[in-house]
């Protein structure tokens, strides 16, 4: 659907509203309770949910929008009496690409009323995601404290918005925040879209391949609420490997990689490359690796990268991923590659333990395809 012209639709006085969410980790539990934290006032959380059309497709059994508002009335029952809470939208039988509204205001004590507004959307209509970020960036906001928006959708901008730009400018007004993605079934070139959109926003994205997964990422994203004894106890889905010390794990991991060589290869009619990588860091823990492919040529780059991330984002060809255990390893990444094209590549290393981080970032490594003009001199 193509983009409408004009100005931003601005919510009306019924919609003029914001989403902070502070969430907790009763939602692991059958049980809600409060959760406990000195930090808590001290920290806004904005939930964005989409109630596009596509949110209506069936999903283990239940809609897709079943089940989000299931997720998040189950928090909602768990949360502090003062707790400020609040909901945003797209979509929700509102045509066009202007349907974001703020649905209630950030106010403390309003978890019943939030989740009577989450009974009432409907999902139908397209997915405006840079007309919401401006609208959340306008309304909910501010250079003092930091908010955690919490983002959750099952597809990418379809109103040809541009989010990165939209976050860019949010950043560079010194609005402070920080974006967490959830993305229900994405496919793989949408999860890259929405991961970058994470990088940008200094947050994590997380991919929703099953219900139970709303559990896992919540866990990782508002663990930091709870008190040491409840993140001793509770964190039943992301463990302390067995085999690590409390004094190893708690401690600073230290990591390395490096892009060890480049290989061409040649079966039949494809053709491609091989790229051999090795890791090693301080914890003999989870890894993640991360390929970035990029053409040599740099574009000019409109938006920032936080520090250790590759800072050719804005040129990404192609993005490979691979998860690895213990301090130290290799592995290696197969890829075709457009004749005739000059490439290159570099990795990041990411410490899954808890909430995942870089550690680590390879130099570049150049990738020059020769076999295509290789062969047609033959």
């Amino acid at each position: 659907m193509r983009k409408q012209n004009g100005p931003v639709q601005k919510p009306n006085t019924n919609f003029r509203l914001g989403i902070v969410f502070v969430l907790t980790s009763s939602l692991f539990f059958s049980t809600s309770r409060p959760i406990h934290s000195q930090n808590q006032s001290n920290k806004r959380y904005v939930f964005i949910l989409d109630a596009s059309g596509s949110m209506s497709e069936k999903w283990d059994g239940k809609t897709r929008m079943a089940v989000a508002k299931e997720k998040l009335i189950h928090v909602l029952g768990g949360l502090p009496k003062d707790a400020s809470v609040g909901l945003v939208a797209y979509g929700n039988r509102i045509a066009g690409c202007q349907s974001a509204r703020l649905y209630h205001p950030i106010q403390r004590g309003s978890a019943s009323i939030v989740s009577q507004k989450l009974a009432n959307l409907v999902p139908a209509g397209s997915t405006p995601i840079a007309q919401t970020l401006q609208v959340v960036g306008e309304y909910l906001l501010n250079d003092q404290v930091e908010t955690e928006i919490i983002f959750i959708s099952d597809g990418v901008e379809s109103c040809e918005g541009d989010p990165k730009s939209v976050l860019y400018n949010l950043r560079q007004s010194g609005k402070k925040f920080r974006l967490q993605i959830l993305g229900i079934d994405i496919d793989p070139k949408g999860e890259e879209d929405l991961k970058r959109l994470s990088i940008l926003g200094e947050g994590n994205y997380f991919p929703l391949k099953a219900p139970d997964d709303y559990d896992k990422s919540f866990q990782k994203i508002f663990s930091h609420l709870q008190t040491k004894e409840e993140i001793k106890t509770e964190l039943v889905h992301d463990p302390v490997p067995p085999n690590i010390p409390p004094s190893v794990s708690n401690g600073t991991n230290v990591g390395k990689i490096q892009i060890v060589s480049v290989l061409p290869y040649e079966e039949g009619s494809e053709n491609g490359y091989i790229l051999n990588y090795e890791y090693s860091a301080s914890h003999p823990t989870e890894y993640m690796i991360q390929l970035y492919l990029y053409p040599a040529e740099e574009k000019h780059r409109t938006f920032p990268i936080p520090p250790l991330r590759e800072r050719r984002m804005g040129d990404l060809v192609s993005h490979r991923v691979e998860i690895k255990r213990g301090k130290e390893g290799k592995g290696r990444f197969v890829f075709p590659l457009p004749p005739g094209k000059r490439m290159k590549s570099s990795a990041e290393l990411w410490d899954m333990t808890g909430i995942p981080k870089i550690i680590a970032l390879s130099e570049e490594k150049p990738i020059h395809d020769k076999s295509h003009s290789d062969r047609s001199e033959r």
